[in-house]
């Protein structure tokens, strides 16, 4: 009996390992299928770079798909209406409403790539359990294995998988971006009625459609040479530009957890355009510029400013 004890003692060493990283993909599975799946409501606060912004926030899903509202509680009011791919943003203080659509990655604990293609970049590690808004979760550490993305830390629900809180960790471990909820009711009888704007509308109100039209990869007039490894294309759309511009361009690219957009349109001028370029901020979202003949290439993402220039650096027409 000792014996087989001693045995199965050492095959429990010999495989701990393996049974750990299953153990993270598995946290990263039930996180991502519950971002489809539960009924929520909940108060979140988020932070970048001395920005903090506190929402409110209600995701149901029935026969029809995923519906989801997201009000901001302090501070400038905006909403966002959500169902399934169509996205209404709300600006009441511009009395502007802009018609969009859901891009990939854009939603609480939603991943582009399944959890197991994540490894190649990521070390994944479970950490210590935790309490948040009142909750028991799990911590997960994804520890970059290069100088392309940033580390991520996240924390999920026991109980249901969604994702309670994340940091996102630049190279020196300093928060670059945090979400965490405050307050959250799972799996509770939604009314629609919660699902609804609560801003009221007139003629005054200034509509803009941003929802884009899909184009083929062989339509697209560009190619991109510089991707970092992982990155690959999601979404590949032309959009209206900021200045009218009717044949810009919109590319989406993911690996799975990051995700990074590249704008294409008409440069304002060479002047202004050469003095634009380069890297810059918005919160915790990077921003690289470059021109490219009489084209704006711009780099967006929450990724470290490496990975956007190079991205940037490679973005050439494609020849015809």
């Amino acid at each position: 009996m000792k014996a087989m004890r001693l045995a199965l003692l050492v095959c429990l060493v010999l495989i701990a390992p393996a049974a750990f990283g299953n153990d993270a993909y598995l946290w990263l599975q039930r996180m991502n299928q519950a971002s489809h799946v539960l009924n929520y409501t909940g108060v979140f606060l988020y932070q970048s770079q001395g920005r903090s912004e506190t929402s409110y926030i209600v995701h149901l899903v029935d026969a029809s798909g995923e519906h989801e509202r997201l009000e901001t509680l302090i501070g400038v009011p905006r909403e966002v209406v959500r169902h399934n791919e169509e996205v209404q943003c709300f600006l009441p203080q511009e009395r502007v409403v802009v018609n969009d659509r859901l891009l990939p990655g854009r939603q609480l604990g939603r991943l582009v790539a399944k959890p197991a293609a994540l490894a190649e970049f990521y070390n994944m590690r479970l950490g210590a359990l935790a309490r948040v808004a009142g909750r028991d979760a799990q911590q997960l550490a994804l520890e970059p294995r290069d100088d392309m993305r940033y580390g991520h830390q996240l924390w999920i629900d026991l109980a249901s998988g969604l994702l309670l809180r994340a940091h996102m960790l630049n190279e020196q471990g300093g928060i670059v971006e945090q979400f965490s909820f405050s307050e959250v009711a799972l799996g509770v009888d939604i009314d629609h009625e919660k699902l609804k704007p609560r801003v009221v509308r007139n003629n005054e109100w200034r509509v803009i459609n941003a929802r884009g039209v899909d184009l083929r990869a062989e339509d697209f007039g560009w190619i991109f040479r510089k991707l970092p490894p992982g990155f690959r294309n999601v979404s590949l759309l032309k959009r209206p530009g900021r200045r009218g511009d009717e044949n810009a361009v919109h590319a989406v690219f993911s690996d799975g957890l990051a995700n990074v957009s590249v704008f294409i349109e008409t440069a304002p001028g060479n002047v202004v355009a050469v003095a634009q370029s380069g890297p810059a901020n918005i919160g915790s979202t990077g921003i690289y510029r470059r021109v490219v003949g009489d084209q704006m290439v711009t780099v967006l993402g929450e990724v470290p400013v490496l990975a956007l220039q190079r991205i940037a650096e490679g973005v050439e027409r494609r020849p015809k």
